[in-house]
């Protein structure tokens, strides 16, 4: 309950600032505004993934694994999330479609680089370790061999299926939404630590 309510407010602050951002400003006459996402919202996409989408670009399987893996972690931990959550991602982040989870779990988390409380190490498995500041409670999260078989499956596909880059966002858009809607034992176990 009180997840769904902190991405139900980020969304509404998320829409409130890009409607300020996109007016005229009058002490400077210069249009500001965000920039444009590549998502177009179907029916069932929860909330969360237009703001989602509006920090990364695009809607892709491992922003929303991230995701995913963030919204899991402030629960088990019972933060609130951007200033009671410390976040240690592991994992190979070195490039995109990899590195992009770490947009995920900071939009999720509250944790970003700029007030340094997440931790980025470069390792070759994925371990995420979540911590609220103020109780001390911990924990590890890790995804299942499940999950990122189907999060890098399009990275296996023959190079003729990616020729066709309309096609290729559909099937990226098609996988994140699946990861947006699965259950979570099949996205990720869950250790609390000492």
């Amino acid at each position: 309950m009180k997840r769904s309510f902190l991405f139900l407010l980020l969304c509404v602050i998320s829409a409130i600032a890009i409607a300020q951002t996109t007016q005229t400003t009058q002490t400077t006459g210069m249009k500001l505004g965000l920039p444009k996402a590549h998502y177009h919202a179907e029916n069932n996409d929860p909330a969360w993934l237009a703001t989602a989408t509006q920090l990364h670009g695009h809607l892709g399987p491992a922003l929303v694994f991230g995701c995913r893996v963030g919204m899991a972690a402030l629960d088990v931990v019972s933060a609130q999330g951007y200033f009671d959550v410390e976040v240690t991602a592991q994992g190979p982040f070195a490039n995109p479609p990899q590195s992009c989870i770490l947009d995920g779990l900071q939009i999720s988390t509250g944790a970003t680089l700029g007030k340094r409380n997440i931790n980025v190490i470069e390792a070759e498995e994925y371990v995420f370790i979540v911590k609220n500041k103020r109780t001390g409670k911990t924990a590890e999260l890790r995804p299942t061999p499940e999950i990122l078989k189907l999060m890098w499956s399009r990275l296996e596909a023959d190079d003729h299926e990616k020729d066709d880059a309309h096609a290729e966002m559909h099937r990226v858009e098609a996988i994140a939404r699946q990861i947006a809607e699965m259950p979570q034992d099949k996205i990720m176990t869950i250790t609390m630590l000492p």
